[in-house]
Formats: structure tokens, C-alpha cells, sequence
């Protein structure tokens, strides 16, 4: 089938985040069918390789689609792909799912590897991989809902901090039988600056407060989420490093107890355009009738986990339209000029 046909038929497969199992076989059954050897590992990544000779490239995707993505209803007018408009269309990211799949079958001589993972919207996927079984130094990723010819060269570090200050409840009238634990989240928050820092290259967010039982009782518990990007991974260890000074430093001043606790790290990486594998990438592009251009993303994707475990991984552009919306879409002429790109890569990469 060609590739609209194949696209077409992917997101008709239901497969949101944790419930990628009919995928899954569809796309065991397809490697059996082009002579690959694949295993599956604890979380349900699929990792396959032709074992051909020569130097291989990786071509990773994720199986998983955000929600609502279940009985998608892919539906082509005047040359756009897009869903009934109950669901999301999946072209995030099985445009390159398709792609890859298409252009492996017409160029399957390259020593190749793939990897399908799963969770990569909500996490817990690729980060469980074990990458002793890949040999490829280098990786192409086409997960950027941007207009086709786009390189992604940086990638925040992202953590999570969740702050937990507990005092004591008392009556709103007994003020001196509590211990408020607002008063020291409050001269903390005051401090933190929420935004842009270091000509953009940081962001801090403060996206969660939660404190109190009620109108007239001295509040006792006081919880605050938030996160740190940075693209510098010094000013990332910085700037977290200061916000647990700021909230040990007014605790103090109570008795307040706090807890400060990390999740959700993502390594950032970052690529220049000098380098010998982005000057290729820019050479296919050209060679397809494509315009390269080049973006600082502060999205993550599998790319950030691939990187961190040693991998050149490079973020390319889909030309899929309004991801993870009901409005999603992708033009067919941009399916197939991305299994064009696909295809060259295999060729020339």
C-alpha cells in the first residue's frame, strides 16, 4: 500500500499512551514481513534490526498518540488528512511511523535499526529501554509538528520540584495555637522570580498551590509544584539549587517543616550546525527540494533520551498541523514529501 493508505490505516489503530498493544502487533507483523529480528523489552518499546552490513542508522518513532485518540475516523478532502473532529488524527507522530515503514520497504539494503516506543506523551517509554542493544551512533527522530525541513538543535533539561511545608492547624481566632504553614510559602514564592531568565535560555514556572482546609482554620499544610527549563545545564543546577536555598532559608525562620523533593528530570542536549551529521541532514533536505531551517524547541521528545544515553539524535520536523488538538491535520503532498526525506536519509545518512 502507499503511504497515505498505510497512514490512514495506522491511526485507524487505536493506540493512546499505555494502550499501545494493537499497534504493537501490527507493527511486529510488518517487521516479520521485511526480514527484521526485533524484541520487546519490560515496557513494551520495540527495538528490530535487518542486520545488514555497513554502518547503522537508527529511525525511532512512538507508537502512542495523546487522547482523545481512541475510533479515530481519518478522513481525506482536497488533499488534507484529517479526523471527523471527535478525536485528535494521530499524525503526532505516526506521519513518521508511516513514513519510516515506507521507505524501508523500498531501500531495505542499509544496515538499519528501529525503535517504537511507547509512553512518549505522558513518559515512562524510551526512559526504560535498554540501549546496550542498539549499535547505531546516530538517530533521526521525526516528531516536531513544524513545516517540513526543520532541524530541532536544542532541547531543555526539565525537573520538576514539589515543595511541602507542614505546620500545625488551629482555629483562625487561636492564631498563636497553629503554625501557619502559608506565611514562609508565601515570602519563598515572593522571592522566586516566575518567567524568563538568562536571555531566555531559562524558564521557571510555578503551575500548582495547594494549602488549607478551610476559611477559618490556620492552614497547616502548603504544597507547591513547579518546574525549571534551561538549555545551559549550569544555570539549570543553578537556578534549582536556589529556589530549595530560598524555601530551607524562610522555614527556618518558622518552625515549619519542609520537604523538597525532584522528579520528572529530562536531559536538554544541544547540536550545532557545523556538525558533520546536521550539514548531512541539510544536504538531504536540499537534495529533496526542501528549505533546512533550524529551531530552538522548548518541547522534549525521545531525541532527549537517546542523547543521554550516548546516541547523536536529531530531531527533524513532520509537517503535521495543530498536534494534539481535534483540528490536527496533515497534507498528503507533505506524507509523502516526508517519505522522500525518509528515504534519502536511508540513502545518503
Amino acid at each position: 500500500m502507499n503511504i497515505t493508505q498505510l497512514f490512514t490505516k495506522l491511526v485507524s489503530i487505536s493506540s493512546p499512551s499505555g494502550k499501545e498493544g494493537e499497534i504493537s502487533v501490527y507493527l511486529q507483523s510488518w517487521l516479520k514481513a521485511q526480514q527484521f529480528e526485533f524484541k520487546i523489552d519490560s515496557v513494551g518499546n520495540i527495538y528490530a534490526s535487518n542486520n545488514k552490513p555497513g554502518i547503522p542508522l537508527l529511525l525511532c518513532a512512538h507508537m502512542d498518540t495523546v487522547q482523545p485518540g481512541e475510533n479515530i475516523k481519518p478522513i481525506i478532502e482536497n488533499g488534507i488528512i484529517k479526523s471527523d473532529g471527535k478525536t485528535i488524527l494521530g499524525a503526532d507522530n505516526k506521519a513518521a511511523l508511516a513514513a519510516i515503514m515506507t521507505a524501508v520497504e523500498k531501500n531495505n539494503d542499509k544496515n538499519i535499526e528501529l525503535l517504537f516506543t511507547v509512553k512518549e506523551e505522558t513518559g515512562g517509554g524510551v526512559e526504560h529501554f535498554p540501549f546496550k542493544w542498539v549499535k547505531s551512533k546516530k538517530a533521526l527522530i521525526f516528531d516536531s509538528a513544524k513545516p517540513l525541513g526543520g532541524i530541532i538543535l536544542r532541547s531543555p533539561y526539565i525537573y520538576n520540584f514539589n515543595v511541602t511545608l507542614t505546620g500545625k492547624a488551629a482555629h483562625a481566632s487561636l492564631p498563636d495555637k497553629g503554625l501557619n504553614a502559608l506565611l514562609p510559602a508565601i515570602q519563598a514564592l515572593k522571592q522566586i522570580k516566575i518567567g524568563s531568565y538568562d536571555n531566555n535560555e531559562t524558564t521557571i514556572n510555578v503551575g500548582l498551590i495547594k494549602g488549607g482546609t478551610g476559611m477559618n482554620t490556620i492552614p497547616d499544610k502548603v504544597t507547591i509544584s513547579g518546574e525549571v527549563r534551561s538549555y545551559d545545564k549550569k544555570l539549570f543546577n543553578k537556578h534549582l539549587e536556589n529556589i530549595k536555598n530560598i524555601f530551607e532559608k524562610e522555614t527556618k525562620k518558622t518552625k515549619v517543616k519542609l520537604e523538597f523533593a525532584l522528579d520528572g528530570y529530562c536531559a536538554g542536549y544541544t547540536h550545532i550546525k557545523d556538525d558533520v551529521f546536521i550539514k548531512q541532514i541539510d544536504d538531504v533536505y536540499k537534495n529533496v527540494g526542501l528549505h533546512t531551517k533550524y529551531y530552538e524547541y522548548s518541547g522534549i521528545s525521545d531525541a532527549n533520551v537517546l542523547v543521554e544515553n550516548g546516541i547523536k539524535a536529531v530531531n527533524l520536523t513532520d509537517g503535521t498541523e495543530n498536534a494534539h488538538t481535534t483540528n490536527e491535520k496533515i497534507t498528503v503532498k507533505n506524507l509523502i514529501k516526508l517519505e522522500e526525506v525518509v528515504k534519502n536519509c536511508l540513502i545518503e545518512l
